[in-house]
């Protein structure tokens, strides 16, 4: 095959990966290399698939004809996958507005009562067994609340199907809002967003709610956020210690070394970013937005597993972004949903809607 044609091929394809995070789900892209390295072997050299061809009984047609057919259904398929992402944002446009506007007004006049207004954020999927102390420690939060910041809490159930609901109405019934659908921690996310929007808030905390993440703590990052006018401050298991602070005894005992290999990995990509991004733990769910950082992320939140590519994003916007060392604790209850085989396809996903965006920021698009 000649030169220019791999070029244009590649050329092809590199467009075409440039589109996932935005008008292509990253979701489905660990498929959609494992498709894209066929279809390039299979027109460079041809001749690697002989043995399998003759174990199938199959006769070769003319490459033209053969590479048109691919070509047309490689086609149809890209644009199968951009009308189900916006049919699929749409979904989520509607339940998270839904869902934000029955925000307990309880919570709401509890923010306006101080002066720094922060709200916390909790996505939550089937953890009824942690939730009884995660809500025990946030209430405790909420009542020492009496200074310059006031807290208020809101629980996001991203529609569980175990007793997470039961537990919420009783133990919580003023501090969560109810996803009709599974939708995402993204959608999670957008849907407190939302609600920060609505209330005014100054900062939003996410934390997640399997009672890894030090509740205790959010004062503090707040109030560091704040002194140091970081947008977007990341408690992170890896960063280096504050003088005169004690070390993580073991950061990675509340995270598996495949996870951390991926996050190093991801830290190396989110470097194309800029030195602001390059942070020691970029899948950390426990961080503090800013109001700018909210209405950044509103106009263009992420896909699925937000927590990387919300980095880069803020990051290409000029916001500041800082970490603090925060000790995070094991998992006790229900299980991880990036376990296994989904943990590499999250870290696939991720990197290629990070090299995606780079490249639309660096062409314009």
């Amino acid at each position: 095959m000649s030169l220019i044609v791999i070029l244009l091929a590649a050329g092809f394809f590199v467009i075409l990966f440039s589109q996932f995070g935005h008008r292509l789900p990253a979701r489905n892209s660990l498929i959609w290399w494992l498709v894209a390295l066929f279809l390039l072997t299979a027109a460079i050299e041809p001749n690697l698939f002989r043995p399998i061809i003759r174990v199938l009984g199959i006769e070769l047609v003319s490459n033209f004809v053969l590479g048109g057919m691919m070509m047309f259904l490689f086609f149809q398929m890209v644009e199968q996958q951009a009308e189900n992402r916006r049919f699929s944002r749409q979904i989520v446009e509607l339940t998270t507005s839904f869902a934000a506007r029955f925000f307990p007004e309880e919570q709401a006049r509890r923010l306006a009562e101080g002066g720094r207004k922060v709200l916390i954020i909790l996505p939550c999927y089937n953890e009824a067994g942690a939730l009884p102390e995660v809500l025990s420690r946030l209430k405790a939060l909420e009542a020492l609340s009496t200074g310059p910041e006031r807290f208020a809490f809101c629980v996001i159930d991203d529609g569980s199907a175990d007793d997470t609901p039961r537990l919420l109405a009783s133990l919580a019934a003023s501090g969560h809002v109810t996803h009709s659908a599974n939708v995402g921690v993204a959608g999670a996310l957008l849907t407190g967003f939302k609600i920060a929007r609505g209330v005014g808030a100054d900062y939003v905390v996410q934390c997640d709610s399997d009672g890894q993440h030090p509740i205790e703590e959010i004062p503090r990052l707040v109030a560091i956020a704040a002194q140091r006018g970081a947008d977007l401050l990341i408690g992170s298991r890896f960063a280096s210690p504050e003088p005169a602070a004690t070390a993580v005894a073991d950061p990675l005992r509340s995270t598996t070394r495949l996870r951390r290999a991926g996050g190093v990995l991801v830290t190396f990509v989110l470097g194309l970013f800029g030195r602001a991004a390059r942070v020691s733990d970029p899948t950390s769910g426990f961080r503090v937005y800013s109001r700018q950082a909210v209405q950044a992320l509103l106009r263009s939140m992420p896909d699925e597993y937000p927590e990387p590519e919300s980095i880069a994003l803020l990051a290409l916007r000029g916001l500041r972004i800082d970490e603090l060392l925060v000790e995070m604790t094991p998992r006790t209850q229900g299980v991880s949903s990036l376990g296994g085989l989904k943990g590499l396809r999250f870290m696939v996903k991720v990197t290629t809607a990070l090299l995606g965006l780079r490249v639309r920021s660096l062409v314009g698009g």
